[in-house]
């Protein structure tokens, strides 16, 4: 079979064009090779990550996430291993979602199996791959680690679906921590081996948990095509109070319960009900219990 990577040329992306989330990250690149389309930086870059050996059901779950994030700007990001990986990435070509791999090799090295075929499919359905190493440097285990660094720090979440206790999605999620992105994981099966880290996370406050994958887009911080931004209604002629300002920004992009906003903001809940009802008429937020409320990304 021909490497249909190789029907897209390399290309360089230099440090004056990263976006400033990656930038700021701790051992920031300082160059990347890719091949494929780059979704705009300016999208939501959402990275979901797991195990290379997931449970059955497994490929169902990433397939639901990705999925609720039809009609947003979300761009799937991941590692093109096998398992979670590779599962996320097909479920994004599925929905017409961009999806980039951020692989642990030369740009230009080769893939085998179905890494190979799944690389050709992103590229093919205007995705990109993307690597910090020049032409075909072999893959040496300290890259994998090294390479989740990059992988957090393009993404402004990072989930969890699948994880035993250790590996390398446990990796990427202490990186999202100290880069300070939001964290999501999947609650899973008490007894199984595949879902203790991502049950550790939730249990110690490290990840909030997706208990319905048709809330994944809210909670990752994807925008809705639909959803208006601060600049939307100031062309509307609204204005919003001061007070409605302070709330929103801080949690602009993010899912939080009443009770969050409350420890947050110190309010008690009768203040934060007035503004959240002053930004639900404006559009920038909205509920589906009354409890969960999503604020629109501000781009």
């Amino acid at each position: 079979m021909k490497n249909k990577t190789n029907y897209f040329p390399v290309q360089i992306l230099t440090k004056e064009n990263f976006p400033e989330s990656l930038l700021q990250i701790s051992q920031a690149p300082s160059l990347l090779y890719y091949r494929g389309t780059l979704p705009d930086f300016k999208r939501a870059w959402v990275a979901l990550v797991g195990t290379r050996r997931p449970s059955p059901y497994a490929e169902e779950i990433c397939g639901k996430l990705i999925a609720s994030l039809r009609g947003t700007n979300a761009v799937v990001v991941s590692g093109l291993a096998q398992g979670i990986d590779s599962f996320c990435h097909s479920a994004a070509i599925r929905n017409g979602i961009p999806t980039v791999a951020i692989i642990a090799q030369g740009i230009s090295a080769p893939l085998s199996g179905s890494r190979k075929i799944i690389a050709g499919q992103i590229l093919e359905n205007g995705g990109a791959i993307l690597s910090e190493y020049p032409e075909k440097t072999p893959s040496i285990s300290f890259m994998f680690p090294k390479r989740n660094r990059i992988i957090a720090g393009l993404s402004q979440s990072v989930t969890l679906v699948e994880s035993k206790i250790s590996g390398g999605g446990l990796i990427t999620m202490r990186l999202a921590k100290e880069e300070k992105r939001k964290r999501l994981a999947v609650p899973g099966n008490l007894l199984a081996e595949t879902s203790r880290g991502t049950n550790h996370l939730i249990a110690i406050g490290e990840a909030s948990p997706i208990w319905d994958p048709q809330d994944f887009a809210d909670l990752c911080g994807a925008k809705r095509l639909l959803d208006s931004t601060p600049e939307d209604i100031k062309n509307y002629g609204i204005q919003l109070s001061s007070e409605a300002r302070a709330l929103f920004f801080p949690n602009a992009g993010f899912t939080h319960s009443l009770d969050d906003l409350c420890t947050s903001t110190h309010l008690p809940v009768s203040a934060i009900l007035a503004i959240l009802t002053e930004l639900e008429i404006a559009g920038l937020v909205h509920s589906k219990d009354g409890n969960a409320f999503h604020f629109s990304p501000t781009e």
